[in-house]
């Protein structure tokens, strides 16, 4: 990593932050970039910059004074209700920023990408789940515009995209992923509705931080998909969560899908193939001992 020069988008995300986080320990500040959303202030540091990944202008000046050999694409909006509410929005940070990613950057620099197991319906999953060959059928806003940002990323000419599962862990707000908005709730005494056919392949945000280094260190291309060997419902991560803290049980409901109202789509069962992606792993570390 001693020669590389690494921007990070989205550095807040549950996602983004683990990646950051374990390059601040590896790359000198004069090395690493950090962009995270406008208005907020955390984390700090003189390689950080509140900046939204729509701004071209800025973008093309950070690119003329930091000169990045790699860029890690993390940020984007997933939040499901939130991009039903506000489509265009969702479609212009999420592809839009996507499409700057590529233009800014794309000739001179590898880009990784971290996308999404949402770019599935989950509606019919295969055996074995989804693996690289499927293709994407989504059901939600997030969803689409994902897979449209995928393409924009395919137009640069040394890229790699990552579809994630559910990353599981502590984030660096203490307000985003999975597990911290139950807990966030169950906190404050609220109840939580969870969902017993939604699926999802688990991964650590320590597995995630992991595998970027070493993808980012090799300059791993293609398409490839990350997710935990096990895949949890939405209504088994909340009796975690319920477990793990003690609260009441009573404030866990479960449902299934077509018994909620007037909610945006959900998927069902996007459970990842990754043994593409976790045999080359295992292939590296072999060969690293």
């Amino acid at each position: 990593m001693e020669n590389k020069r690494v921007l990070v988008t989205g550095i807040t995300s549950i996602h983004g932050w683990p990646i950051f986080s374990r390059l601040q320990g590896l790359l000198p500040s004069n090395q690493l970039y950090g962009i995270r959303p406008p208005k907020m202030a955390v984390p700090d540091g003189p390689n950080v910059e509140s900046l939204c990944i729509t701004n071209r202008a800025r973008m093309q000046a950070i690119r003329d004074k930091f000169r990045p050999t790699h860029v890690v694409h993390c940020a984007g909006v997933c939040d499901l209700d939130v991009c039903e509410a506000r489509p265009a929005w969702a479609r212009a940070l999420n592809v839009g920023g996507s499409r700057i990613i590529a233009d800014v950057f794309g000739k001179n620099a590898y880009i990784l990408f971290m996308s999404t197991d949402l770019v599935f319906s989950g509606n019919h999953p295969p055996a074995g789940g989804y693996a690289e060959i499927h293709p994407p059928d989504p059901l939600s806003v997030a969803g689409k515009t994902f897979s449209e940002a995928e393409r924009q990323i395919q137009r640069c000419p040394n890229h790699c995209i990552v579809r994630l599962g559910l990353p599981l862990g502590d984030s660096v707000t203490g307000a985003k992923g999975a597990v911290d908005w139950i807990e966030s709730r169950f906190k404050r005494q609220l109840p939580v509705t969870l969902f017993h056919d939604e699926l999802r392949s688990c991964v650590s945000c320590a597995a995630i931080g992991e595998m970027a280094l070493a993808l980012l260190n090799d300059e791993l291309q293609g398409l490839y998909h990350f997710g935990g060997e096990h895949s949890w419902t939405l209504h088994e991560i909340g009796r975690y969560v319920i477990d793990k803290g003690n609260y009441p049980p009573e404030l866990l409901t479960g449902i299934l899908r077509h018994e909620e109202q007037n909610g945006p789509p959900r998927i069902g069962d996007v459970s990842l193939n990754s043994s593409r992606l976790s045999e080359w792993l295992a292939s590296r570390r072999r060969l690293m001992h």
